[in-house]
């Protein structure tokens, strides 16, 4: 029987990757906007507010009816904002706090009763190495990021069997990243940063929510995974 995976934020170029890169499961893609792509036929397409929770219990509600089960939850809906604590407006704070942990709040209470009624599903939010060290002008970030990364070590602890936890990206490719990656002189900089030199593609990141999305995974559960090219863990010399 093939997995069945909700997928909150499905207009990123992360979600974009995991859909891609797992053929074989079905999916139920929840988006802010159109979709940016086109899905499989087998797949469900919704678009409404993150911060909608009627719209978010529906959506569930129609890929259990339509799959009978539902096997996974991934939440990649956010924000970038580089902006230094004092320079930061309330309403920018936030709106970074709602956008990364309000929705990823409201998606998995729409999701939980599926996973606790079936007694499993794995629940996958993505973090970042902001919150693991600190890094200049990313406090709204950082915050949003580490309240997550509480959330899944809380909510494994609470609702065992069914599994939480999160993959801690570095610079990914990215709309967001955009204005990063394409500024020669911020790109650098932060690559210097890491050990493995390299900018993350949005398949990097995705191949690692795969695999705590499914079953290979059935062990692991209120782990923050850091797909970083080593940024939180080493430190450069020169």
């Amino acid at each position: 029987m093939k997995p069945v995976y909700v997928i909150q934020g499905a207009n990123s170029a992360m979600a974009r990757a995991v859909v891609a890169l797992n053929p074989d499961a079905r999916f139920v893609l929840m988006c802010e906007n159109p979709l940016s792509y086109s899905p499989d036929a087998e797949h469900i397409a919704l678009q409404g507010s993150p911060f909608d929770e009627d719209f978010l219990k529906q959506s569930v509600q129609t890929g259990l009816e339509k799959f009978q089960a539902l096997n996974g939850y991934a939440h990649f809906s956010g924000s970038i904002l580089l902006k230094p604590l004092h320079l930061t407006r309330a309403d920018e704070w936030q709106d970074v706090m709602g956008r990364h942990v309000t929705t990823a709040f409201l998606g998995l209470k729409a999701v939980l009763p599926t996973f606790r009624q079936q007694g499993h599903g794995s629940c996958v939010l993505i973090s970042s190495t902001a919150a693991r060290i600190g890094l200049q002008n990313h406090e709204a970030i950082a915050a949003a990021k580490g309240a997550l990364e509480a959330l899944v070590r809380s909510c494994a602890a609470t609702y065992a069997p069914v599994r939480f936890n999160a993959v801690a990206a570095g610079l990914t490719r990215s709309r967001m990243s955009q204005r990063i990656v394409d500024n020669e002189n911020s790109l650098k900089a932060s690559l210097n940063l890491q050990a493995i030199q390299a900018l993350s593609e949005p398949e990097d990141p995705a191949q690692t929510v795969s695999f705590l999305l499914g079953q290979q995974s059935r062990m692991i559960t209120g782990q923050v995974i850091a797909t970083d090219g080593g940024l939180s863990v080493t430190k450069r010399m020169g």
